[in-house]
């Protein structure tokens, strides 16, 4: 699969999404979380401002309702939330990207930037740079992302089983410094295995 295929075919997901119960507001979060994180480490190829934009601000409404839904610690007027969303999303129908000549390039060399960055941090950064390094490496077909997919999910998890019990969204959330270790052992393995030499190179 091609990263700009990818991105599309979550884009096209996000905006046919209904979008009023849990389910579908989470579901359009991850497909529109999904085609930001590529189209953005696709930017030096093709790079439209406007819908990047316009999809960030979404994706912050998106979750302001999920929060709601999940750990409602703040009132909110979902209803209101959601028509905006639902409105604002139709936008993105001009939003879907070209096919790009070297956006496999482009993605691996995005993952390669952000293993550089990986270490033992606070927790919603570390969280971040799981999340978007399991999108990047979904979006050209790689299989070890599917681990990626799981230690997010764990991650997930935590953050809302401890923000739900404290209703503090910037605590620090502690966790085990050997999941840094494995997320870099399986970035760097999905690397390995990808067709770009010079990228292979950093590691000997």
């Amino acid at each position: 699969m091609r990263p700009e295929d990818y991105a599309n075919k979550n884009l096209k997901e996000a905006i046919a999404n209904a979008g009023r119960s849990e389910e579908e507001i989470h579901d359009m979060r991850v497909n529109l979380r999904k085609y930001y994180v590529v189209s953005s480490s696709l930017s030096k190829l093709y790079y439209d401002r406007e819908c990047l934009y316009l999809a960030k601000r979404v994706l912050k409404k998106l979750g302001i309702i999920r929060d709601f839904d999940v750990i409602g610690c703040y009132p909110i007027d979902r209803e209101k939330e959601v028509r905006y969303v639902l409105d604002k999303i139709r936008l993105l129908s001009n939003c879907y990207l070209p096919k790009l000549y070297g956006s496999r390039l482009a993605v691996y060399e995005r993952v390669y930037s952000i293993y550089e960055g990986i270490r033992k941090e606070e927790f919603h950064g570390f969280r971040k740079k799981v999340r978007n390094s399991y999108y990047l490496l979904e979006s050209v077909g790689e299989e070890l992302s599917q681990r990626l997919k799981e230690i997010s999910r764990e991650l997930g998890e935590m953050r809302d089983k401890a923000i739900k019990s404290t209703c503090n969204f910037s605590a620090n959330i502690p966790y085990d410094e050997n999941i840094v270790l494995e997320v870099k052992a399986i970035i760097r393995e999905a690397i390995m295995k990808s067709e770009f030499e010079h990228l292979k190179a950093r590691f000997k």
